[in-house]
This record gives structure tokens, sequence and C-alpha cells, in this order.
């Protein structure tokens, strides 16, 4: 029997496409994910940082809470946290304890996610 024309590789060829193009749209979704969630990560890191700087300093040097807290604004606008965050503070002794509350809105294309964060920062002032 002679092997001409192999019609059937040629009806199997578009058979390898289907799991590539499924993977390559899978890639495509993971990285737009990544792009819409790392720089919100990376600003609540930040704040986290500059918190737990700001509070140190506060609790070492018996700042007054309002200062304190004027310093945590500042570093809220700069970290771009939404306009409604909140900023408790409260001494007990020398204690100095911090807690920044805020949501940040993801905008997908079809749906709004309200990430929630919470910064916890208690500095006993030694």
């Amino acid at each position: 029997m002679p092997v001409t024309g192999y019609p059937s590789s040629r009806r199997m060829r578009g058979v390898g496409r289907f799991p590539f193009l499924l993977l390559l749209a899978m890639t495509a979704a993971l990285v737009y994910l990544m792009i819409m969630f790392i720089p919100a990560y990376l600003g609540n890191q930040q704040m986290r940082g500059a918190t737990e700087e700001i509070v140190r300093r506060g609790a070492l040097q018996n700042l007054e809470i309002s200062d304190v807290k004027a310093q945590l604004q500042e570093k809220a606008r700069e970290c771009g946290l939404p306009a409604n965050h909140q900023i408790q503070l409260w001494r007990e002794g020398k204690t100095l304890t911090a807690r920044v509350i805020y949501t940040q809105a993801i905008r997908f294309p079809f749906y709004t996610y309200q990430w929630p964060f919470e910064i916890r920062v208690v500095d006993l002032g030694l």
C-alpha cells in the first residue's frame, strides 16, 4: 500500500494548537492579575515599613500622638493610600500602638475588587 498524501495527518495538525492557546490565555490572565495586584501590595508594604519606623521613633522620643498622626498622614499620602483611610493611635504607658485601616480598589473591566488592608504596629518604647 503506497504511503502518499497522509490525509489523516492534515486533520490532526490543529490538535496541538488548543492546549497552546489555552496555556497562552492563562499566562496572559496571570500577568494581567499580577499587574493589577502588585502595585497595591507594594504600597501596603511601603506603608507598613514607614508606620513601624514612625511609631518606633514616636515611642522612643515620647512624641505627642498628634505629631505621630500627622507624620502617618503624610506618609499615607506619599504611599498612595485611598482618601478614606483610618489612622488610630493610642498610648498605654510608654507603649505606642498604631492601626492603619484602608480598602484598596482594584479595578477590572467588569468588576471592582475591594482589597482590605490593616496595619497594626505596637512599640514598647524601650
